[in-house]
């Protein structure tokens, strides 16, 4: 063995030492780096050097540096942090919902309050016209809070909008920036070597592109990888990387639909399968939660509204006259899509009207509307997927009928409900036309010997003409125990007849009467139009005890609202236990990745000081090598 192949077994061991040194203290300088992979020099043996003696050793080679991977790991990061980001994104966004409704006397529910203490006030003084201004200038409170309302909704749906453009932008700004990296990585694997760092800035930019829209990799031979989005919709092959596009609704322009552009073509992605992500949580607010509290307050401010313009079209006002509507609202519409048939002039060639027959009945919905081959019309509700087939031009569904007709093919977003807080306002300007006043009154005959009293004398429905007087006479008892009664015009002439029950009214042309205690036979009770408004408040009363009707879904507007408040905090507590264990699940994750994968300062100091040595003993080895060599020189000298 000579002195040159020991210098060389030196120089080897210096080299391997220095490759070690400079990777712990690359691992030491990127510790903190965010994304930065641990790396590992790792060394063979060299070939030995045979001889007669046998082979010797000629020391030790670098053969490559390795970074620590955990690809089970890798993945497990990047699912439990794009859904952690949905719970988040979609978290705050319905914290600052919660609040567009109000609460507590800045709530909608005390406003209402207020508008039928008004009432109360004017039914205790109907001719009070302070009274009767109070009454418009808590209606426009009331409908200033529900406008209110709205523009917080549509400020909210314009801000979802803006994010869901910024975060398309921020998608396909990393797609591109990882298939330029997948570039560079295919590249320089040529060389049979593998680009630690380039790979750990892409694993960084998946990341990042991870807390935006879900992901899924698929790796190549070349070392270059696949990401696929929304059930398997590709994002970025190879060196290439496709635009995400935030389109305009296909119905509303205000709202935001995601696709992806491929070849020029742009193709609408199912959000439904978008998984997580930042993006994912923003559609499913805007789709889900935002849309359902604005079907929610148009329901609130729509069927407010209508009752009291129903009830308020039942009285009198000062003037005698029947009392016009006291709200206006926004009305119901339907918006065609952007692809329906059109006319040469590019306007759509069919149209759907729709008018809200019986308020009670509507419900806190969209729906979708689809012509048929034979005209008729398909409805998808939206809040719930019920489906409604085969309706013709004129059928009524939850309380509004539609009307109108397209081309087969052509689809409708039905709104019965959504825009009617937007367009709330008081329509009514005198105060002298709030009607107070029932457009009737009823009294006993003279002579009456029983019980019986008019406890409640109810307008339900306007008749065809004016109101006319009619008498009720009772006769004997029946059977069940109950009172016969004849009524007539109140001049003898017969109308109609029937038979009474304690609990039950008599109704005759859209009126309620009803009686406590019990009429003896004979007694009588005449119905008949006002003559001075200004003297009677029925019609105040009914007003106020609109506060305790049932208007929607069986509920009173107290318990409505306060159903709606409750729907949109179970919301936020079901979204803050979703974004607590998501969180919880993603910090885990990161942190086994980084136990597996990270730097550990301590564990690097130390190998600092095992390679130094390696160095220092690597140095020695060369330093006897030149000892040898020069006692070599001097005897030949």
């Amino acid at each position: 063995m000579s002195t040159t192949s020991l210098m060389n077994v030196g120089t080897r061991a210096m080299f391997a030492a220095q490759a070690q040194l400079q990777t712990t203290g690359h691992n030491i300088s990127n510790a903190n780096v965010a994304g930065y992979s641990r790396q590992d020099t790792v060394l063979t043996t060299a070939p030995g050097s045979y001889t007669g003696a046998g082979y010797f050793g000629r020391g030790v080679t670098v053969q490559t540096v390795t970074r620590a991977v955990d690809g089970f790991l890798t993945d497990q990061v990047a699912q439990t942090r794009a859904q952690a980001s949905a719970d988040s994104t979609r978290l705050d966004l319905l914290n600052r919902l919660e609040g567009s409704f109000g609460n507590g006397e800045s709530g909608l529910g005390y406003a209402a309050t207020q508008v039928f203490n008004a009432f109360s006030d004017v039914a205790n003084s109907p001719a009070d016209p302070s009274a009767r201004q109070v009454v418009l200038a808590r209606s426009e409170e009331l409908a200033s809070r529900f406008r209110s309302s709205a523009e917080q909704i549509e400020s909210l749906q314009a801000a979802t909008v803006l994010d869901v453009r910024n975060t398309v932008d921020t998608v396909n700004s990393l797609a591109t920036q990882i298939a330029a990296l997948n570039d560079q990585i295919a590249g320089m694997r040529g060389n049979g070597q593998a680009p630690n760092d380039l790979l750990d800035q892409r694993d960084q930019f998946i990341s990042e592109l991870s807390s935006h829209v879900q992901v899924t990799r698929l790796e190549q031979d070349d070392g270059t990888l696949n990401l696929f989005i929304g059930g398997g919709q590709s994002l970025v092959l190879g060196n290439g990387a496709y635009q995400l596009i935030a389109q305009a609704d296909e119905y509303d322009p205000s709202r935001v639909r995601v696709g992806i552009q491929i070849g020029g073509i742009e193709r609408q992605l199912d959000e439904d399968l978008l998984g997580g992500g930042s993006l994912a949580g923003l559609i499913r607010f805007q789709n889900d939660d935002l849309s359902h509290a604005r079907d929610q307050l148009g329901l609130l401010a729509g069927t407010l509204a209508r009752e009291v313009n129903r009830q308020q079209s039942f009285g009198l006002g000062l003037d005698g006259q029947p009392g016009n509507a006291l709200f206006q609202m926004g009305e119901a519409n339907a918006i065609p899509a952007r692809s329906n048939a059109v006319d040469g002039a590019g306007n759509h060639v069919g149209a759907i009207t729709l008018a809200v027959t019986d308020s009670r009945a509507l419900q806190a919905s969209e729906y979708e509307l689809k012509v048929n081959d034979d005209g008729s019309f398909n409805v998808l509700r939206r809040s719930d997927g019920a489906t409604f087939a085969n309706l013709a031009d004129g059928a009524t569904l939850d309380g509004f009928t539609i009307t109108g007709g397209g081309v087969p093919g052509d689809r409708f977003l039905l709104q019965p409900v959504s825009t009617a807080a937007q367009g709330m306002g008081v329509a009514l300007a005198d105060p002298r036309g709030i009607a107070a006043a029932n457009p009737v009154n009823a009294v006993a005959t003279s002579g009456n010997t029983g019980t019986g009293t008019i406890s409640a004398l109810t307008i339900e429905s306007s008749p065809p003409g004016a109101y006319g007087t009619f008498q009720i006479t009772f006769g004997a008892q029946n059977a069940q125990g109950g009172r016969d009664y004849v009524l007539d015009d109140g001049s003898g002439n017969f109308i109609t007849s029937g038979s009474w029950s304690a609990g039950t009214p008599i109704r005759h042309d859209g009126i309620a009467i009803k009686l406590d205690g019990v009429p003896a036979s004979g007694d009588a009770f005449r119905i008949s139009p006002t003559l001075q408004a200004s003297s009677s408040n029925g019609n105040a009363l009914a007003l106020e005890g609109l506060a305790n009707v049932a208007m929607s879904m069986g509920l009173s507007f107290t318990n409505q609202y306060a159903q709606a408040l409750s729907g949109i905090g179970v919301r936020v507590q079901g979204a803050q236990a979703a974004s607590d264990v998501s969180s919880a699940a993603a910090d885990e994750a990161a942190n086994q990745l980084g136990a597996r994968t990270g730097v550990n300062l301590d564990e690097e100091a130390a190998r600092l000081m095992q390679y130094q040595q390696s160095y220092q003993a690597a140095a020695k080895v060369l330093q006897v090598a030149q000892k040898v060599f020069d006692t070599i020189l001097s005897i030949n000298a």
